[in-house]
């Protein structure tokens, strides 16, 4: 294949695709205007798919040095990330769920941001952005809804104003979650007036009153740290104030500034992205893409001409007719199987299930051996003699039993608890009938799953599960650390054409004696 071929291939797609007519005049227009003068990302994709796998012996500049990840990763991890920070124009990290991708993406974020390198973070589903929002610096989300530097303003008197980023700790400070709720405006005025008034002694004796379920060695050891720490807050509370009066000129021109700052990180899903044109003319370090399995052709294109370096970080599935057009294959897909070994690497260590979990799920959901690597404390419920378990339910009263099974639970348990359903109206049905005891569960779609996850999933299978997709299926599968427990018609859910028929569950159903 030629490269004019490739661009009127690429042209077909577009047309081809439910994108609304103006967005594809924009992005035919753009890309049209991009293909004249190509990234090196941009370069590898097109030379890929013309003449198979090539590498290019021209790097980037990005030049990162070695650095220390602030979390352990394991040696395949570690690969990974050297390959996302190599000077390599291109970088494909593949894996199926739980196998570290997001934690690697996360690490090369931070390195990106403390080497002052311009970066764009983008998903497909908005649930996984929440692991970048503790990002050094000031990370901004997209939105849909405002354009990029009216956005930026909007945080700006919402989020970062309300709460200037004074979070960190002295070293020898663990994180303290009680303290934490003592940093608002109203309570840092309230309590940094009293500090300077009160002995330990008496701090202590008026914490009582704010926290009446701590130890009383536990509020000796906060009014302590609230002394020690006093110069941070007063800090913390002054820059309050002093947002607080800062004029809407002034908010909108630093808002500008921030738009235009090199160091700034953009973070979003892909459609978001893309109804921010003004964007697309941005010249990025660093595009980072997590769930990449979910980009259109054409959307990787117009990604791949945005930066120096494009990582892309998603779950693929093997491609069975090779003699396909590559524009009717998924790209993440295309991309491992005709990328050239120097770009691309696969992660084959999961971390988060227990391996009584991790065996048959993987089995069905992966083609490819996993290995599972944890060494963390599990829970057990001794009512329950097996991790992955059906509870056979008829006549869809899924919801039901799913709120009687709630009851044999102790309600301690609740912070550790979730439940995962397929549609929105399943979802906020649950948050309306959640027994009180239990109203620290989180409940969410599959989607709003994506990124998360708990110890003890609870899956509600209704519907027709030949409508879902794979990737829906993965997810939904792959939340539960210690448990996963569905809740359906068995029969239903594991007749040809499921996407669950591959995983042995153990099967419980109630026998109703007459």
């Amino acid at each position: 294949m030629n490269e004019a071929l490739f661009w009127q291939n690429l042209q077909h797609h577009l047309a081809a695709s439910d994108t609304t007519p103006e967005l594809k005049q924009r992005q035919w227009e753009w890309l049209g205007e991009a293909k004249q003068q190509l990234t090196l990302p941009s370069q590898v994709l097109v030379e890929t798919v013309c003449r198979g796998a090539v590498y290019f012996s021209v790097q980037t500049n990005l030049n990162f040095p070695a650095i220390t990840p602030l979390r352990t990763l394991s040696a395949s991890q570690t690969i990974a990330l050297e390959m996302a920070l190599s000077n390599s124009a291109i970088a494909l990290i593949s894996g199926v769920p739980a196998t570290g991708k997001t934690r690697i993406a996360t690490h090369l974020a931070e390195a990106a941001i403390t080497h002052n390198k311009r970066i764009l973070i983008l998903t497909h589903h908005s649930a996984t952005l929440q692991a970048y929002a503790t990002l050094s610096g000031y990370p901004f989300f997209l939105s849909q809804s405002q354009p990029y530097s009216e956005w930026i303003a909007t945080q700006l008197r919402e989020k970062h104003f309300a709460q200037p980023q004074i979070d960190y700790l002295p070293p020898q400070f663990l994180p303290d979650s009680e303290l934490a709720k003592l940093r608002t405006p109203g309570k840092l005025e309230k309590w940094l007036s009293l500090l300077s008034s009160q002995c330990l002694e008496q701090l202590k004796e008026s914490l009582t009153s704010e926290f009446p379920y701590l130890s009383s060695h536990r509020l000796t050891l906060l009014a302590d740290r609230l002394q020690q720490l006093e110069p941070l807050l007063q800090e913390q509370l002054s820059l309050i104030q002093l947002y607080r009066n800062l004029s809407e000129t002034g908010i909108l021109e630093l808002a500008q500034h921030l738009a235009e700052s090199p160091t700034l990180p953009i973070l979003g899903t892909v459609a978001q992205w893309l109804q921010h044109p003004e964007l697309w003319e941005t010249f990025f370090d660093l595009v980072i893409i997590e769930e990449a399995e979910s980009l259109s052709w054409v959307e990787l294109m117009l990604l791949a001409n945005l930066g120096e370096k494009l990582v892309l970080f998603g779950d693929a599935t093997p491609i069975t007719d090779q003699h396909q057009p590559f524009t009717q294959t998924n790209s993440f897909d295309y991309l491992t199987q005709h990328l050239s070994p120097a770009y691309r690497y696969t992660l084959k260590e999961q971390f988060r299930l227990h391996p009584e979990l991790s065996v048959p799920v993987y089995r069905g959901i992966s083609s490819e051996w996993i290995q599972t690597q944890t060494a963390r404390l599990s829970y057990h419920l001794p009512q329950l003699w097996h991790r992955l378990l059906w509870q056979d339910v008829r006549n869809q009263t899924e919801e039901k039993r799913i709120l009687e099974f709630l009851t044999t639970l102790n309600p301690d348990y609740a912070t550790h608890l979730g439940i995962i359903t397929f549609c929105a109206t399943q979802r906020d049905w649950f948050r309306d009938q959640l027994p009180d005891a239990f109203t620290q569960l989180t409940i969410g779609t599959v989607s709003e799953w994506a990124g998360q996850e708990c110890a003890i999933a609870l899956l509600c299978c209704t519907g027709n599960p030949a409508t879902l997709r794979t990737n829906e299926i993965k997810i939904a599968l792959t939340r539960g650390q210690d448990y996963l427990i569905a809740f359906g018609d068995y029969d239903l859910w594991q007749q040809l054409g499921s996407p669950l028929r591959h995983i042995k569950f153990n099967r419980e159903r109630r026998v109703a004696l007459a």
